[in-house]
């Protein structure tokens, strides 16, 4: 777990009251940025006596050795990292520093194929060959389970030049990866671990949550304290761990992939966020986990067709745990979409759901959520799933044809594909469009996949397959928006 109160604040004043007190002075600023802390929108409130620049006493976040340094080494010691940098261009950053600091260009890479596009830009500017783990699909609720460690050990018999493996763990629904046992086999062939943790920030703050990637041995991991904690977006952090991987290398590639003006406002929002929960954090994830097993508890006693799934429906040899944080309510054999869901939800409940599938929509709980909020949640799906019994109960044929349909179009798992060239390769050939119907056997020049969660069906390079081409029919006809697909059902390939 993390630490909480029994952490002693710094001797210097945490970074987010020095913001707030600085901006109190008199002191003029003949300095960036030109609202020069007086003029902008009303709207904006007192966040703009809190810009500032890189000025005496406030530090560089990319040369910290002050106030800067002192919030980092606070981060750390809260997460049990031996080293921990904060970032203000998200987790995409991270990943990018991460990947471009061990690997050395036209290396080769092993990740797991449901990774965050931000690892497939790495792999493409950096000119790498990746090999792809693929997850399971868990046929109940059509959602990715975690990765094999077998499947991992297995790449080492065809693939020994492999320089790091990434795994994303939680992913968007919440399964978590067994990290303990892939880092066992990884640094046995003295390869280094990059956890994608994006939405794990949260699991040291209680025991109701998984245990986080850096306590299972990661040698990075990256975290984004705007998903799950009390903090601005954008915000996030890097943990690095261990003697695998050249820190310093690491280290100047945040330079490159973060911008030269980092925003104090975002950095203090983070060092606020972590000194909060330090302090509170113990009372507040007791109530907050309190309230989430009420929600549910409640879910699975009054809902009958809206199903929410637990670990116990997971695969325990690749999926070590699940969070509980995220609530992902199916509606998969009830004649409903995912899109259809989600409209009821936000236009009926005024309820804005994180993300939609084709069969499920997925509602991020965090620390920061109301009694009040979960109390309209359950009253929205309780009804939601009478409307549904009511339906199926007037039209049972309708709902044993359904069930078939199911069946039939299981397209969740990523269809298997093969790699043509690499994707930088790909980026430098001339591309023209093509109906997407007639793409069977074509190199792929887009990534094409759903946003959020943003992980490629096909990426440059690849080639577009007819599993490619129905799983996007089938994404599209849900409603579903799909990135790379043009007007008309085009796609973009290789010449």
């Amino acid at each position: 777990m993390c630490k909480n109160s029994e952490i002693e604040r710094n001797d210097e004043q945490p970074l987010l009251e020095r913001l707030e007190a600085y901006g109190r002075t008199d002191v003029y600023p003949f300095h960036m940025p030109g609202h020069k802390r007086r003029l902008g929108p009303k709207e904006m409130g007192h966040l703009y006596e809190m810009d500032i620049t890189e000025i005496d006493g406030f530090d560089n976040l990319h040369e910290p050795e002050g106030i800067l340094k002192d919030a980092q080494l606070f981060a750390a010691e809260l997460y049990h990292s031996e080293e921990t940098a904060f970032i203000v261009n998200g987790s995409t950053a991270g990943l990018l520093a991460a990947i471009a600091g061990i690997c050395r260009d036209g290396g080769e890479i092993l990740a797991a194929r449901n990774c965050h596009k931000a690892v497939y830009h790495a792999i493409e500017l950096h000119h790498l060959k990746p090999y792809y783990i693929y997850p399971p699909i868990n046929t109940k609720y059509g959602i990715n389970e975690g990765i094999y460690p077998q499947d991992v050990e297995k790449m080492w018999i065809t693939h020994q030049n492999i320089q790091a493996i990434v795994i994303t763990s939680p992913t968007y629904d919440g399964v978590v990866s067994d990290i303990e046992a892939i880092c066992e086999i990884a640094h046995r062939h003295r390869v280094p671990v990059i956890v994608d943790e994006a939405h794990g920030a949260h699991f040291c703050f209680s025991d109701y949550f998984p245990k986080s990637a850096v306590a299972c041995g990661a040698d990075v991991v990256i975290q984004s304290t705007h998903k799950t904690l009390p903090a601005m977006t954008q915000t996030a952090l890097i943990h690095l761990n261990g003697d695998l991987i050249d820190r310093e290398r690491i280290r100047r590639m945040l330079t490159i992939y973060q911008t030269s003006s980092p925003s104090y406002i975002l950095m203090g929002s983070i060092d606020g966020c972590l000194h909060m929960l330090s302090e509170n954090g113990k009372m507040l994830y007791k109530a907050y986990t309190e309230r989430l097993q009420k929600l549910r508890n409640a879910i699975h006693e009054q809902c009958r067709w809206i199903k929410l799934p637990e670990y116990e429906e997971l695969d325990a040899a690749c999926s070590k745990d699940y969070d509980k944080s995220k609530i992902v309510l199916s509606v998969r054999n009830t004649g409903m979409t995912g899109r259809q869901f989600h409209e009821i939800l936000l236009h009926d409940y005024h309820l804005q759901m994180e993300m939609v599938s084709a069969e499920y929509v997925l509602a991020m709980t965090a620390v920061g959520d109301s009694e009040e909020g979960y109390e309209r949640l359950l009253h929205a799906l309780v009804e939601t799933d009478a409307k549904i019994n009511e339906m199926l109960a007037q039209n049972e044929a309708k709902k044993d044809a359904l069930d078939e349909e199911e069946k039939l179009h299981d397209w969740a798992k990523l269809p298997v594909v093969s790699q043509k060239m690499t994707i930088y390769d790909a980026e430098q050939r001339k591309k023209i469009l093509c109906r997407l119907d007639d793409a069977a056997g074509e190199i792929a020049a887009d990534y094409i996949y759903l946003y959020p969660p943003g992980i490629p069906i096909v990426t440059p390079g690849e080639m577009i397959t007819g599993a490619v081409i129905g799983t996007i029919h089938w994404w599209l006809s849900d409603g579903l928006h799909v990135s790379g697909v043009y007007e008309e059902r085009d796609v973009r390939i290789i010449c």
